[in-house]
């Protein structure tokens, strides 16, 4: 998904230039603006000079949206510095700003920001939600630029988020308007927005048509970064028509660019197109030797984000450590001037009385003495433990990054050797056998990286309202194709009547996933699998039940421990960790919410996940 920055900037330019005749003084502040907008990833610094010096020159001229495009600037250096928590907290600065001046024109350009990078983070629900209200404020103020941006921007969140169809009637509405207004600002972000489409359909040839046109509006000095998307593009679309002579011109030129821009990351997905055109072409080793370059090169970026991840994880650790040991203090504060108030009250009293006062005192001392320096020695041990844990934790990140390169390798070499004509029966058994070893290692990886992060995740809940009979109906209609493979009937929830739950809604699919997995693999073929809902004054119940071989009472004891081996075997041979369970429990911890199992052998199995209201 390409969304291009300029539209943004052009919404902003228009806001800057209502500014220039209501404040005739800021024309410095406007200008110094509109240059930072034109600024590459590459020039964070430079944004970041440019925000403290609109942030001046408005306090100095009384120019009040001047802080509100500072913080602008500095959500923009944020993005392109990859720290896109601190990003977002700017965009919201922003928005807060733009609703509290009523400046409605600022407020959806900041919504726009906030759901680039939603989508950067991959959360493009979220984004998705975001477009719409941009959209809504911009039909509602009837700003046909503004309109034609925004469902530009929501046709490729729903590319993003499989949703094609929905994704080709924003972008043609777009188009359709950009048309009839005779507006150029968003066509480039529509055409590649719609080859996405079509490519994803399979309609390759439609979708060479939009990718050719868009080329055509890049042509010239400047436009470097836009036409290395377009060459991607095209390689990967002649790859797929199979003319492999322009995918090859396309790939190469791809490349070119990605280094003359000096994008590690362009040159990474370079690599891994020009890998896929030399396996497609036979050339296992030169595609070999391409993946290896994508690989080192992607393994570099994601030692770079790991590193600032544990340096941001490590300095709210500290504050959290300073703000304990502020609060220690104060207590000990308040406590001495308790024991100060007790002994003025005390020396009022009889000789004997202060003589016994004094002696408990020197004992309570030496105690409190005592105390402080055996919490001195768990405190510190404390610290050793969280170093410990945070090492384990790296360690366990990097070492799956890098043992799932190999895995993909093996994979992809045993595909290969599929296609060998002249493997008799019992080497093309063997084949699918690493196959099948090579896909169990890379999901035994992602699962034992999950449960060993579970013991320190410091992620904030997301909280919404969701409208749980319909994402219920979403996550079952995913597992409709694995259900259909086994000939297992699988159902959701009526949709007559609609539930609506506050909760995390990344989480909670995470939840139904393993659940709706471990209940299709442990089933046999032909038996249903329901997905229910149950709810009343007091909760919400989320119900899964299938007929498979259900589990003794014995067993049951360790259903959700980690690693867990039970006695019923999935029926067609899947995989099973013994993690997913796990997984499950704490998820459920996370959301506040109880997980209990009853079934019995022969007689199924029913999960109920229940949230209190």
């Amino acid at each position: 998904m390409i969304i291009y920055r300029f539209i943004l900037a052009f919404l902003f330019c228009v806001c800057s230039g209502q500014l220039q005749a209501q404040q005739p003084d800021t024309n410095a502040i406007k200008n110094l603006y509109d240059i930072s907008l034109d600024f590459a990833d590459d020039q964070v610094d430079e944004l970041w000079e440019n925000a403290a010096q609109i942030d001046l020159q408005s306090t100095q001229a009384g120019f009040a949206k001047g802080r509100l495009l500072a913080n602008r600037l500095r959500g923009l250096a944020e993005e392109y510095a990859g720290n896109y928590e601190a990003a977002i907290s700017f965009y919201l600065q922003t928005l807060n700003d733009a609703k509290a001046g009523k400046w409605v024109e600022y407020e959806i350009a900041a919504l726009s920001d906030l759901a680039i990078a939603y989508s950067e983070v991959k959360q493009h629900e979220k984004a998705r939600d975001v477009y719409r209200q941009s959209l809504q404020l911009s039909i509602e103020r009837g700003e046909v630029s503004s309109i034609i941006s925004g469902m530009g921007n929501l046709g490729a969140i729903y590319n993003q988020l499989e949703k094609p169809d929905s994704a080709q009637l924003f972008l043609e509405e777009g188009l359709r308007l950009s048309k009839e207004y005779n507006t150029s600002h968003s066509l480039s972000s529509i055409y590649n927005n719609l080859g996405n489409v079509f490519f994803k359909k399979k309609e390759y040839r439609k979708a060479l048509n939009y990718f050719i046109t868009n080329k055509a509006l890049h042509q010239g000095k400047g436009q470097e970064t836009l036409l290395w998307t377009d060459y991607l593009n095209l390689g990967d679309v002649y790859l797929e028509l199979g003319r492999m002579d322009s995918a090859r011109f396309y790939s190469e030129e791809a490349l070119r660019l990605a280094i003359l821009l000096n994008s590690r990351s362009k040159e990474a997905n370079s690599y891994a197109l020009l890998a896929k055109l030399n396996e497609r072409l036979g050339r296992y080793r030169e595609a070999y030797k391409f993946q290896q370059k994508w690989y080192h090169l992607d393994t570099a970026l994601v030692n770079q984000e790991t590193a600032a991840s544990i340096a941001e994880m490590q300095e709210r650790f500290n504050a959290r450590d300073r703000e304990k040991q502020n609060q220690l203090l104060q207590a000990t504060i308040d406590k001495e001037k308790l024991q100060n108030r007790n002994l003025r009250s005390l020396s009022l009293a009889a000789f004997l009385i202060l003589v016994l006062s004094i002696i408990l005192l020197i004992v309570f001392r030496r105690s409190n003495r005592q105390l402080v320096k055996v919490n001195t020695i768990i405190n510190r041990q404390k610290e050793a433990l969280s170093e410990l844990n945070q090492e384990k934790n790296n360690l366990m990140s990097i070492v799956s990054h890098d043992l799932s390169t190999p895995f993909s390798s093996i994979h992809m070499w045993s595909r290969l050797l599929e296609t060998d004509a002249h493997l008799n029966e019992e080497q093309k058994k063997a084949t699918l056998n690493i196959r099948k070893a090579a896909e169990n290692g890379e999901q035994l990886i992602r699962q034992i990286l999950d449960v060993e992060r579970a013991g320190t995740t410091q992620d904030k809940l997301e909280l919404e309202e969701i409208n749980l009979t319909s994402f219920l109906n979403h996550v079952v209609g995913q597992f409709q194709p694995i259900a259909a493979g086994k000939k297992i009937p699988l159902s959701g929830p009526s949709t007559s009547t609609e539930v609506y739950l506050l909760t995390d809604q990344q989480l909670l699919q995470r939840i139904m996933e393993n659940l709706l997995s471990n209940a299709i693999k442990f089933s046999e073929p032909g038996m249903p699998v329901k997905v229910q809902i149950a709810s009343d004054a007091e909760f919400t119940d989320i119900i899964i039940e299938d007929k498979g071989p259900g589990i003794s009472k014995e067993e049951q004891q360790q259903l959700f421990t980690r690693y867990g081996r039970l006695s019923p075997k999935p029926t067609a041979g899947e995989a099973s960790t013994g993690l997913g369970l796990s997984i499950v429990k704490r998820l459920a911890n996370e959301l506040r919410a109880t997980l209990q199992y009853s079934g019995a052998p022969g007689e199924g199995s029913r999960f109920l996940v229940r949230f209190k209201k």
